[in-house]
């Protein structure tokens, strides 16, 4: 899948973004993304960071940069940038304008000062051939005082906290006009459609406040982050968001803990394991001109919590990965809740067999069983870790 990314401060230098480089590169590279998200910071000539992204584009790994809100910037500035890092592959506005106050003021002052810079940004976007992504809010009344940005815009930007529940989880909040509940994938579609209509959305940010262990409210333990994360990127997918950044590579000092894919000492944790498994096994060198045919299936067994998704590689292999999207954990008593695995059967076409089953673990490791077919019939036990059925014409 190429629609995944990390949030990276590549230029904060009392961290390991900077100290650790090339382990970070290394572990970029390792991770298995194509995309991070970064900020466009006013550089000194001849700044290490800038042949940094330069190793970055040369391995295949392309940087969204937040441009940040500062009217002096004009669109050669960012274009001057872009020649120096050339890994840029889209310009995105400025960050959260409606709370953080770096927009010349929070609120509706910060989401006029934001709107009243998308020009110059759609400039350079146009200039330099990359898309335009919108401004990022976090509250929802923002993209009604927004206003209609589609013309300015080329992609959405949208931020998805689940505060330590399950990515599906149908909400937990006020609903919407279209009677989704603030929290859902659902109901953060519905807002990019106020402010662009039309646009089509990417999760800027995402992730788990996660630790070891946890007594606090709404953060989660690495083992339960590590069932979550593959899942979040699987239902974005599915839901029609183009892509889904994870906040953050790594745990740095100048960042709230806990929200990184590596600990601070640079050591994985198993959402790390997870994800990196989760693309390793869906990758396909050769898929960037495939056109993904279809597969006759059938699912029997199952109860309205099985979620699911199919995949075609170039080699004309199907991959249908399933899980059981319900929440393993109370973020807000901080116990587990234990989740029953369903026994399934998958009917194929004549033409078609499955020959493996990648089952995940919580450290987010991978074993592979040979998956028999009875008939045109397959069976397996699916729980809430994602299971991959590998099926292959016959």
């Amino acid at each position: 899948m190429n629609t995944s990314g990390v949030v990276t401060h590549l230029t904060y230098t009392d961290t390991p973004y900077y100290t650790e480089w090339p382990q970070v590169f290394s572990d970029l590279q390792s991770l298995g993304v194509r995309h991070i998200r970064d900020g466009l910071t006013d550089l000194p000539p001849g700044s290490p960071i800038f042949a940094e992204h330069q190793q970055l584009i040369r391995a295949g790994i392309t940087t969204d940069y937040v441009i940040p809100y500062d009217p002096s910037i004009t669109p050669q500035t960012i274009e001057q940038f872009a020649a120096q890092v050339q890994d840029m592959e889209a310009i995105e506005a400025p960050n959260e304008c409606d709370i953080l106050g770096d927009c010349g003021g929070g609120g509706a002052t910060g989401i006029a000062n934001v709107v009243n810079f998308l020009p110059t940004l759609q400039a350079a976007a146009q200039d330099l051939h990359v898309p335009l992504l919108g401004p990022s809010f976090v509250l929802p009344s923002s993209y009604l005082l927004a206003g209609n940005l589609s013309s300015l815009i080329n992609l959405n930007s949208m931020h998805l906290y689940f505060g330590g529940r399950n990515p599906g989880s149908a909400g937990w909040g006020e609903f919407d006009a279209q009677g989704n509940s603030f929290g859902s994938f659902a109901y953060w579609l519905d807002q990019s459609a106020i402010d662009a209509p039309g646009i089509v959305p990417a999760i800027t940010e995402t992730g788990y406040i996660s630790f070891p262990a946890t007594t606090t409210p709404y953060t989660v333990p690495e083992s339960v982050e590590a069932l979550y994360v593959p899942r979040t990127l699987l239902l974005a997918f599915k839901n029609g968001y183009q892509e889904t950044f994870f906040y953050q590579f790594l745990d740095d000092p100048s960042s709230p803990q806990g929200y990184g894919l590596l600990r601070s000492d640079m050591s994985e944790k198993p959402a790390f394991v997870a994800l990196k498994n989760l693309l390793s096994l869906l990758s396909d060198p050769g898929g960037t001109s495939f056109t993904p045919g279809a597969l006759a299936y059938s699912i029997t067994g199952a109860d309205s919590n099985l979620d699911h998704l199919l995949l075609q590689k170039s080699d004309g292999s199907f991959w249908l990965v399933l899980w059981l999207e319900e929440s393993c954990w109370n973020p807000a008593t901080d116990t587990s809740i234990a989740v029953t695995p369903e026994n399934i059967g998958i009917f194929l076409d004549g033409s078609h067999q499955a020959v493996a089953d990648y089952q995940f673990d919580s450290n987010g490791n991978v074993t592979r069983f040979n998956q028999p077919m009875s008939g045109s019939m397959t069976s397996l036990t699916v729980t809430d870790r994602v299971s991959i059925v590998q099926i292959e014409p016959m």
